[in-house]
């Protein structure tokens, strides 16, 4: 049964530029492959322009000076999404996100109850 994480990643904010082209350098190519072999069937990161945390007084997303990303992915299942967290190249890559990081990510994974997905893109 295929397992859904959701990941909110508290980036420095004057580092966001660097972390999503180290993302989009060393991790992407890892979810190439990984949807390819069919561990992963989906995942996007998305930069949080807006959302509930009050930073300003007007909504604009997580603490001042931090940039927030939500991380998704859909893996197979648990053994895939391990096999992930296990990869050396993406140990390396979290290795030096971290230093990217003054906040703990918030991290939730489990089993979906319900879906739908569109065929429309």
């Amino acid at each position: 049964m295929s397992e859904s994480a959701a990941i909110i990643l508290r980036i420095a904010e004057d580092r966001a530029k660097d972390f999503e082209a180290m993302f989009e350098a060393e991790e992407i190519p890892l979810w190439d492959e990984y949807i390819a072999q069919g561990l992963f069937l989906e995942a996007s990161l998305t930069r949080v322009v807006d959302g509930s945390e009050d930073r300003t007084g007007t909504h604009g997303g997580g603490p001042p000076g931090i940039q927030d990303y939500i991380l998704h992915v859909v893996a197979a299942d648990h053994d895939a999404h391990n096999r992930h967290d296990d990869d050396p190249r993406f140990k390396a890559f979290l290795e030096k996100a971290k230093g990217l990081q003054p906040m703990q990510p918030l991290v939730f994974f489990g089993t979906p109850l319900h879906e739908r997905r569109s065929n429309a893109r």
